[in-house]
């Protein structure tokens, strides 16, 4: 027996069995999550309906990633997941998904833009930079498309992440 993607094996809101009206169905299957992991590229083809294929992305380590303020896009490999917003079992396993948030492994911005522009319109993100610590979030589906894309944390959205960094932390 393998996974279901219906509800007909539960039960209603007042706890009666849903009659059973129809067999099993093809549209019905599920499939196991593909759980990306950071590593060695690992991709897996997979078949789906309408004959289509689905590129899973069973492990990565990098990808291509955009700093909003200078339109600047460059490929960056990353080595950690530090917060992930819906579950610390997916940063804790290092697991990859669309919103995760991920440290890179070195400073990929080093050569391509001015540190001394942000040191007044962005201090949080030029001290991160000064310390070789950029942060950066998945936009993609790792597990549906294969890549692990996104964009840098600058701004805002950096200093609300580095506060639940600093508060997991303690």
């Amino acid at each position: 027996m393998g996974l279901s993607g219906s509800n007909r094996h539960k039960r209603t809101k007042t706890g009666a069995k849903k009659s059973k009206h129809c067999k099993k169905r093809k549209f019905h299957l599920a499939r196991q999550p593909s759980n990306t992991k950071i590593g060695d590229l690992k991709i897996q083809e997979v078949r789906v309906r309408g004959g289509n294929i689905k590129r899973r992305a069973l492990k990565i380590d990098s990808g291509v990633f955009t700093l909003k303020s200078d339109q600047l896009t460059l490929k960056s490999s990353f080595n950690q997941v530090v917060y992930h917003p819906s579950s610390t079992e997916l940063m804790r396993t290092n697991t990859i998904t669309k919103g995760a948030v991920v440290r890179m492994k070195e400073n990929p911005l080093k050569e391509k833009i001015n540190f001394e522009l942000y040191k007044e319109k962005d201090p949080i993100f030029y001290n991160n930079l000064m310390q070789d610590k950029v942060y950066a979030v998945i936009a993609s589906r790792p597990g549906q498309c294969g890549r692990a894309d996104g964009y840098f944390l600058q701004g805002e959205e950096l200093a609300f992440y580095m506060d639940r960094l600093k508060k997991r932390n303690k």
